[in-house]
């Protein structure tokens, strides 16, 4: 059997460690394992991977409102593991300490030997521990405080940062996760947060640097790996789907068979490779990867994965775009979080789900955000298996990094050209960045331009990019570029002009914003089950302290995101929304749920719109960090939100949308992403409300492939109506315009809606139909007609997630939803259907068959 460096790689082989158990003592009160069972302490059962808070919260110790100071203590933790049977060894097999991420300061000791001092929780560690093992063994790994680090003296930083409380941070290679006031869960990252494992084998594969690309249509496979080996070695091969060839074996500078250690490094070509594209834009098609080694008669997979081809071009003249095999290319997406603020680290299946949530909404970008970790190795093939494509920030964020130091320097080199093998064979990765917001933090704090970056981000970082991940573009900073580095209409922005800036619509032009790899921060309300999680089953009070801490603001300013989403909710809605939470809480939260919906929606209109130059979207966040009304578009227990919906519908690759051109009436942008033609047509209607058509017209439409059309309502409609109410000659006729899109069968395959003024729902009773059935064991459908205009309807379904939600629907028009069951398979289908403008809800049922095909 033969071992490689890498977690889900299933050829590895390992050994079984034991149960562990962890505790804490005061800082520096323990020097070594031997001290330990000397000192009282109580021992508490605990997972590995996982981490100290993840271990208090599973024994119901972890107060969110007041959590334990963790950094302030040294956390011990341990296990005992049986060493190779004597009589069973074989002298071939070696064996290793794998450690895939300790945060942070940790020392490592296998049998009262100290084995390693590790200071960075982003590197992965491997220790030949061949010769240490005995029978019976015992593993200790010591965590250090962060706290008592902090408070050794450095030098100080030419620059503070509001992001995190303790400025020394910025010496320390640990998450910034729980360490950042304004908007973190307060669970800052300690322990053994990725696997630990006991390796044997009788050779193994480390420093794995595997990287594709095209030339022509030609694919070429690159490798180069040390491989450390107890037996002869009589061939390598690398294999590509249904090719293979011999990989070069060299030792001392030569060709060598014979040495344990030597290198190997070789190409392999494939004629008329697969292209792999974005899911918006084409499939993702990939090549089984194979190293095998030849002993004797013996074959061994050392290393398995699958690889994809694709080329990458990027145009920075009027902004910052990206094109994939020579198609621009869209992005549009969020930023990614944890799957779980406790452990770190997702498992395959949350990750699985949360990934196919934001496909399914038509993100085709993600990106990780210097503020986070890297990611897992799962995560990224899922990207590519699922076709996202990935803007991944170095893991640095907001402070005056010492690059300086060579201890620092040396170790995030070390860091990144580690992750940087790592990822390099995954086609989904385009961008690397290399911080999160240190040149904004220095430009907003009155820095000269020269200090706003160092050679570390300038110029080392983007070389070993280049070096490591040939085929990807490298940005310094997000975001960057200008005469200031957040102006929007220059590079790379974070535009929160909607958002926290209280910005109206109609400026998004004016802005100009031509790439924001982080936008639109909004208070997201979660739906009532997440609610009930920090309520405890009680109407939530905004004032609250316990949903106040939840609430994500900028640290020190007086002002939060909720205070963002009224400001916009007084405008949608023309009610003042201090008045209305104090007197009908309920409206307050029906409205509110809504809001950030409809801002989201407008701005991506617009973006995606034949008049802006943007090329791309990335929201904050798409995941909550936990039970919150949090910025992310899904909660943190993975249920979309109102928002995940808006944006569903305005990010089909399908798709139109309209836009408000003033005294030019509204314009239709039409827009086809596939790589096929498109032939349909495009249908204006004008309503008066409740159930009243002003006027109806329908043309045809033909786009090409990747094309798009814009043209005017008022040419569909062919006659004056003042479609957005710009004349004003007397009152409107109409309340809401609905532009659809439909395919050669008159299906609905995207609509837009835009009303003509602000949206004052009167309360109204209506008839409606619905039908309901079950179409699998875990799904049904639901079909809802109404009677009048029903605005913003929202479906609640114990126990089901439907497929698109807070929708308008139009008088004498079905809406077929699918209903998804979120957990086990149900025995009944039960729920209630909403809409911001109707007095009482209709209620659906029905009786489930377990066994329905």
């Amino acid at each position: 059997m033969l071992a490689i460096q890498e977690r889900d790689d299933p050829t590895t082989p390992t050994l079984p460690l034991g149960e562990w158990s962890c505790c804490s003592h005061a800082s520096g009160s323990i020097t070594s394992p031997s001290q330990l069972d000397a000192l009282p302490a109580e021992w508490l059962a605990t997972s590995v991977p996982g981490t100290v808070a993840a271990t208090l919260e599973s024994v119901g110790r972890w107060d969110m409102q007041h959590p334990t100071n963790i950094d302030a203590l040294d956390w011990w933790y341990r296990t005992s593991f049986a060493g190779p049977n004597p009589s069973e060894s074989n002298v071939d097999q070696r064996r290793w300490l794998c450690f895939d991420g300790l945060a942070s300061l940790a020392e490592i000791w296998l049998n009262g030997e100290q084995l390693l001092t590790t200071d960075n929780a982003f590197r992965r560690y491997t220790i030949d521990v061949t010769r240490q093992l005995d029978s019976n063994n015992e593993l200790v790994i010591g965590f250090r405080s962060v706290t008592a680090d902090l408070q050794k003296k450095r030098p100080r930083p030419r620059w503070k940062t509001n992001l995190v409380g303790q400025q020394q941070l910025r010496w320390r290679r640990t998450p910034l996760l729980g360490r950042i006031p304004g908007w973190s869960p307060p669970v800052p990252a300690i322990g053994p947060w990725r696997a630990i494992r006991l390796e044997q084998a009788s050779a193994s594969l480390t420093d794995i640097h595997l990287t594709t690309r095209l030339e022509g249509t030609t694919g070429i496979v690159s490798l180069s790996a040390d491989l450390s080996a107890a037996v002869p070695i009589d061939r390598v091969l690398l294999r590509v789907g249904e090719l293979e060839c011999n990989i070069e074996i060299t030792k001392g500078g030569r060709a060598d068979t014979t040495g344990s250690d030597v290198r190997l490094s070789g190409e392999l070509r494939v004629p008329d490779a697969p292209l792999w594209w974005p899911h918006t834009h084409g499939s993702q098609p990939q090549l089984p990867c194979r190293v095998v080694l030849e002993s004797g008669s013996n074959q061994f997979t050392l290393h398995h994965r699958s690889v994809g081809f694709r080329t990458l071009s990027v145009c920075r003249e009027q902004g910052f775009s990206l094109s994939i095999n020579g198609e621009p290319i869209y992005c549009r997406g969020a930023c990614w979080t944890v799957s779980n603020v406790f452990t770190l680290d997702g498992t395959e299946q949350s990750l699985r789900h949360d990934l196919t949530l934001a496909r399914e909404a038509g993100a085709n970008m993600l990106r990780v955000v210097g503020t986070m970790i890297y990611e897992s190795d799962t995560f990224y093939r899922l990207c590519d298996e699922l076709g996202i494509l990935v803007w991944q920030d170095m893991m640095f964020a907001n402070m005056d990094y010492p690059v300086d130091d060579p201890a620092f320097a040396a170790n995030i080199e070390s860091e990144a050209t580690e992750q940087l093998r790592r990822l390099a064979s995954h086609p989904s990765i385009v961008v690397y960045c290399g911080n999160s917001e240190v040149e904004q933090q220095a430009a907003m704090l009155g820095m000269p331009r020269e200090r706003w970056s160092n050679p570390w981000f300038a110029e080392r970082l983007p070389a070993l990019c280049a070096e490591l991940h040939p085929g990807t573009t490298y940005v310094p900073s997000t975001p960057t570029g200008g005469v200031l580095p957040f102006h929007p209409s220059t590079g790379i922005s974070h535009f929160y002009g909607v958002g926290a800036y209280l910005r109206p619509p109609t400026e998004l032009r004016q802005a100009g914003v031509k790439f924001t790899p982080e936008c639109l921060g909004f208070a997201n309300l979660p739906e009532p089950d997440t609610i009930n999680l920090i309520t405890e089953g009680a109407l939530p009070t905004m004032h609250h302290p316990k949903w106040k801490q939840r609430v994500p603001r900028d640290t020190g300013a007086g002002w939060d995101f909720e205070d963002v989403r009224d400001h916009y909710l007084k405008q949608l809605f023309n009610v003042d929304p201090v008045m209305l939470r104090s007197t009908d809480m309920p409206r307050y939260l029906d409205l509110s749920r809504v809001v950030p919906g409809e801002m989201m929606a407008q701005t991506f209109s617009e973006w995606r719109s034949s008049h802006s130059e943007n090329r791309g979207g990335l929201v904050w966040f798409f995941k909550d960090l936990w039970p919150a009304a949090g910025w992310g578009l899904i909660d943190s227990t993975g249920l979309p939100k109102a928002t995940y919906y808006f944006l569903k519908r305005t990010w089909r690759n399908r798709q139109i949308v309209i836009t408000d051109e003033g005294l030019n009436g509204l314009h239709i942008h039409s827009i086809n992403e596939s790589n096929e033609r498109w032939t349909g047509s495009v249908e204006v209607t004008l309503w008066k409300e409740p159930n009243v058509i002003v006027a109806r017209k329908e043309v045809p439409l033909e786009l090409p492939a990747r094309g798009r059309q814009c043209i005017s309502a008022d040419e569909v409609l062919g006659s004056f109506y003042d479609a957005n109410y710009a004349y004003r000659f007397g009152p409107p006729h109409h309340d809401v315009v609905i532009v659809s899109l439909l395919d050669a069968d008159r299906r609905i395959i995207s609509d837009a809606s835009y009303f003509v003024r602000r949206r004052e729902s009167i309360m109204a009773s209506a008839t409606i139909n619905t039908e309901v059935r079950q179409t699998s064991p875990t799904e049904c459908q639901l079909t809802i007609e109404s009677d009048r205009f029903l605005h913003d309807v929202r479906l609640r379904i114990g126990g089901f997630r439907p497929d698109d939600n807070d929708f308008h629907l139009p008088p004498q028009r079905k809406k077929v939803v699918r209903l998804i069951a979120t957990g086990t398979r149900p025995s009944v289908l039960r729920g209630e259907i909403e809409a911001l403008n109707l007095e009482t809800p209709t209620s659906v049922s029905l009786i489930l068959n377990r066994d329905e095909q």
